[in-house]
């Protein structure tokens, strides 16, 4: 098999396992899933080594954020799994490298093909579920009584009776966000001219499985993806003076919009359908923050998603007999796990993926802007996520940051990678 259509099968493969990874572990369970993992990682390791990569070239920011999550094993409430934790952040960051090194077409080629299958997978095991099982199914490792809390289920069997879907991920925001990246990726290639014939099923998938999940949280950050896309738009027509004066337009609107939110909060999330203590979240970013503030320098010790098994984390986040395995807050999340140390170098992380996607759209000649803007509208996608998830800093989020943290870097670290060809504004159809 040549070398470039092997690691196009493994990036393909972290980027599904990535994106869905609570449905291999509902499969096949955590251990498996464990084993599963760590082989990809030595497939990786064999690929960068062939490639001859050069990882004393990554971003300072990055390398600073894994070395930080990996010496705070010395001080963490569970050294033994904060050091587990540190080796799968520094395995996806290694996946994402080899990522990387693929041609930017083949990545966006990966990426939209993956989410798409994701979504028409989704839509056909909601439809399983409903109509033949009809009746709520668990992950498949587990074995649960029937009367437990519907958030321990795998599906809930109800895409027919108007309830909220949460497809192969187990996870209606999950699930949510993926139809977002889906959305923007495909709504980008159309812009640019590809998928001539297919684009408007592509752009409607993500769409309709944005409205079954109706996700809060991605509904947020649809709307910031969608104020970004008109203000680009009006970057790439309107330079200059006319630009700033929209722009600032742009963010009054916004600040009366946040004001108007904020204001009227009850009422806000009464029309969502959710509570207004955010389902839960404020509960749990206090007991996160209290935790946290036991050393707010260096924070307890860096672990990631939290494992259940390890305490206290296997009831800090526990509501109404629910135990949830995440602060809701990725910097809330940072703050109490690595500190505030991690908190700044989180944020340069950021700054680093935000200013490389905003340098690559700049810089993109006139036909190339539409694919050129997906790395901002994704990282803006991310962020906001970031908010009220602590998914941006694992799995497929944190491979996506470390890609765009890699921007330019990319000939540099992976010198062997094949050359990006230029983008076309066009495809066969």
């Amino acid at each position: 098999m040549p070398a470039q259509t092997r690691r196009t099968l493994l990036a393909t493969w972290i980027v599904a396992n990535a994106a869905c990874g609570d449905a291999v572990r509902n499969v096949i369970g955590y251990p498996a899933w464990g084993v599963l993992v760590g082989l990809t990682f030595l497939w990786v390791g064999v690929e960068l080594w062939l490639l001859r990569v050069r990882l004393w070239r990554l971003p300072v920011p990055l390398v600073a954020f894994a070395a930080m999550a990996t010496v705070s094993a010395a001080w963490a409430i569970s050294p033994g799994w904060s050091l587990v934790g540190s080796i799968v952040l520094i395995g996806t960051i290694l996946s994402a490298v080899l990522v990387a090194s693929l041609p930017y077409r083949t990545i966006l080629d990966i990426v939209h093909w993956t989410m798409q299958g994701l979504l028409i997978a989704s839509l056909l095991f909601e439809a399983f579920v409903a109509l033949v099982l009809r009746r709520p199914l668990f992950p498949l490792w587990a074995d649960y009584p029937d009367d437990v809390s519907g958030e321990l289920h795998w599906s809930s069997g109800v895409m027919f009776e108007g309830g909220r879907i949460s497809g192969v991920m187990g996870n209606a925001n999950l699930l949510g966000m993926v139809a977002l990246i889906a959305l923007v990726v495909a709504g980008c290639r159309a812009a640019a001219g590809l998928d001539r014939r297919t684009w408007p099923a592509w752009v409607a998938l993500p769409i309709l499985i944005h409205a079954l999940t109706r996700s809060a949280t991605v509904l947020f950050a649809t709307a910031m993806v969608a104020v970004l896309v008109f203000l680009v738009v009006a970057w790439v027509r309107w330079r200059g003076a006319a630009f700033y004066r929209i722009f600032g337009i742009a963010v009054a609107i916004g600040l009366v919009c946040v004001g108007l939110i904020v204001g009227n909060w009850a009422t806000v999330t009464d029309f969502l359908g959710r509570d207004a203590d955010m389902t839960g979240r404020f509960d749990i970013w206090g007991r996160v923050i209290d935790l946290g503030l036991t050393s707010p320098v260096v924070g307890v010790g860096y672990l990631g998603y939290w494992l259940p098994w390890v305490p206290p984390f296997d009831r800090l986040g526990e509501l109404h007999g629910m135990v949830y395995l995440q602060a809701h807050d990725v910097w809330l999340d940072v703050f109490m796990q690595l500190g505030i140390v991690g908190v700044l170098l989180w944020g340069g992380l950021q700054y680093r993926a935000v200013a490389n996607s905003l340098g690559a759209l700049y810089r993109a000649p006139i036909g190339e802007r539409a694919l050129n803007a997906i790395p901002l509208l994704l990282w803006v996608a991310l962020f906001v996520q970031g908010l009220a998830e602590s998914r941006p800093w694992i799995e497929f989020g944190m491979i996506l940051l470390t890609i765009f943290a890699i921007g330019p870097l990319r000939r540099q670290i992976a010198p062997r990678a094949p050359r990006t060809e230029a983008i076309p504004t066009v495809s066969a159809p």
